[in-house]
């Protein structure tokens, strides 16, 4: 089993879709708000895409330039790259990677912290995550393939997830503004 960095199996996940030249790689992943949930910059588009066809999962054609726009390289799958593509893909849905976060931390280190500060950092954090549930709800609305089936799964996925994460926070802050007035009668 091949296993592939967050960022590359994105780039491989937009080929599958249909070949592309890395420009355009770089709007679809604006378009739909990617970079809130991959690792994956401008600058390394190229270089990913150079490792990806130098692995052969990619093949690349150079196309004749439209007016006069430059000639562009694009990249489409391999069949043993869509066969590798599929594979990771499979094997993320069936075993995802549980990585502990910094908030996970921060948690653990509530007791030794001072809880005013405790209690600020956690509002800050309910408010970050309200503002991007937000941006993430407009995008979803202004998304130009919003009634395809798959991709409702992918944002109700997202947008479920968040909506957990922030009824979470808030039930949080409840609890330790509860717990610090009964501690500090």
């Amino acid at each position: 089993m091949i296993l592939f960095s967050n960022a590359e199996l994105a780039l491989l996940s937009l080929l599958a879709e249909q070949p592309r030249h890395a420009y355009e790689i770089e709007q679809v992943l604006e378009e739909r708000n990617m970079r809130d949930w991959t690792e994956i910059g401008f600058s390394s588009i190229y270089r990913l895409l150079s490792k990806l066809e130098a692995a052969g999962w990619l093949s690349s054609q150079l196309q004749p330039p439209e007016g006069r726009g430059p000639a562009r390289k694009v990249y489409q799958l391999t069949p043993a790259g869509k066969k590798a593509w599929q594979d990771a893909a499979l094997h993320n849905l069936a075993e995802p990677e549980r990585k502990f976060s910094s908030f996970l931390l921060g948690l653990d280190n509530l007791c030794a912290l001072p809880p005013t500060e405790v209690q600020q950092a956690i509002r800050k954090n309910l408010v970050d995550q309200q503002f991007v549930y937000q941006q993430l709800s407009l995008a979803v609305g202004n998304h130009p393939m919003k009634e395809d089936f798959f991709i409702n799964i992918f944002f109700d996925y997202l947008l479920t997830q968040m909506a957990n994460e922030i009824k979470w926070l808030q039930d949080l802050c409840e609890k330790f503004e509860t717990h610090h007035k009964m501690t500090h009668k």
